[in-house]
């Protein structure tokens, strides 16, 4: 298989490309480097025994993504590119929506143009807010409480949309985030 993960030189992203790689499959990477390393490909490269693909690009920018995706044909992505800093996101919540929502928008286009519809998304528990009980649990109330859980919990929305669409992304995706509640599987 060859899967696209986006921010996959990112803690999480790094990761996953390396069990990723463990396992056969050809991963390329797209991150912009504003919160992970260069050095992190290196190290993916020392662990999985080969050198994943990377794109030095912000997955904001659709020609970029469509450059990508025109030079390869992905059955996977995996999406973890995003700012991830809740504290941050209360100071600077417009870039929060920005790199978070519209990152997200650009990806499911070059996804659509492409016609690839097998989708990972990384939410997160923000997107639940002030949980009454520890674990969470997926029927949980949502109510996120900074810009990093409203982004996030509106491209789980957005997702969901676009599953129940009938345009071709939502006829095809498959959205797996990281709470089982938000698990759907378009037929």
């Amino acid at each position: 298989m060859k899967v696209l993960v986006t921010g996959g030189a990112g803690y999480i992203g790094s990761h996953t490309c390396v069990e990723l790689m463990q396992a056969g499959h050809d991963v390329v990477i797209l991150d912009n480097l504003c919160n992970s390393y260069a050095a992190a490909i290196g190290r993916i490269a020392r662990i999985a025994g080969r050198t994943p693909e990377f794109t030095n690009a912000d997955v904001r920018d659709l020609g970029a993504l469509r450059k990508v995706f025109t030079r390869h044909r992905f059955d996977a992505i995996i999406h973890f590119a995003g700012l991830k800093a809740v504290g941050e996101s209360v100071e600077k919540p417009i870039e929060y929506y920005d790199n978070n929502v519209q990152g997200t928008l650009a990806l499911c286009r070059a996804m659509t143009e492409a016609g690839v519809g097998v989708l990972v998304f990384s939410s997160s528990a923000t997107v639940y807010g002030s949980a009454s009980s520890v674990p969470i649990r997926e029927d949980a109330p949502l109510g996120p409480t900074n810009p990093y859980g409203h982004s996030k919990l509106m491209v789980e929305r957005i997702l969901g949309d676009l599953v129940t669409s009938d345009r071709p992304l939502g006829a095809s995706l498959c959205c797996d985030t990281s709470t089982p509640r938000a698990r759907t599987q378009a037929d």
